[in-house]
């Protein structure tokens, strides 16, 4: 059993524990895209009695993702980016929620074309990704992976990848980049500072 399965058996149990105990719950799984996380906000805002809090904060958050997302400088050459989710080069696709926040800035996800198991999560190798030479680099392996931009640097070819050169190797914080509820805005927020530190 690999680790997603043993996350998803443990999920189940701790389901099925408090349903036994007759205590109401809410599964929701992981959100597709923005409207599934203000959707999902909107549930839990029934669920819990909370409905005009969880409209205010949806009604927040798409004010905020459209004025951050507006500020992005579009620069003439296409832009391109490798999101790393650890370091044996997982990535996320375009169709993953993730990537479709990347989408709003203008992006061109170098996973995509790899993705020939069409799982959203490929594993992409050191050629491929020196090859592919993105623009920019997203570290989501960084509080609990221990990568940073130094990492990357000293890695065998690394050297030759533009981001790594013109510096723009960013480290997320891993729990935000892997959340899709409010700090996704705090995500976007990141996202667009590091495409607008790019020279025009």
């Amino acid at each position: 059993m690999n680790g997603v399965d043993e996350t998803i058996g443990t999920v189940q149990l701790r389901v099925e524990k408090i349903a036994a105990l007759n205590i109401p719950g809410l599964h929701q799984d992981a959100a597709a895209s923005l409207d599934d996380t203000y959707r999902q906000i909107d549930e839990l805002g029934i669920a819990t009695g909370h409905v005009g809090d969880a409209d205010r904060l949806v009604e927040k958050m798409q004010k905020d993702i459209a004025r951050i997302a507006g500020e992005v400088k579009h620069g003439g050459a296409e832009r391109t980016y490798y999101h790393e989710i650890d370091s044996t080069y997982f990535s996320a696709t375009s169709k993953t929620f993730i990537g479709r926040v990347y989408d709003l800035v203008g992006l061109r996800n170098i996973a995509d074309v790899a993705d020939k198991q069409n799982t959203g999560y490929p594993q992409l190798s050191a050629e491929y990704i020196i090859q592919s030479n993105p623009t920019l680099i997203f570290l989501a392996d960084t509080n609990y992976g221990g990568q940073s931009a130094d990492t990357v640097a000293k890695r065998p070819g690394w050297d030759k990848i533009d981001a790594v050169k013109d510096g723009h190797v960013i480290a997320l914080d891993d729990d935000i980049a892997s959340r899709w509820g409010p700090r996704i805005v705090d995500f976007l927020r990141t996202v667009v500072d590091a495409v607008n530190a790019i020279p025009a």
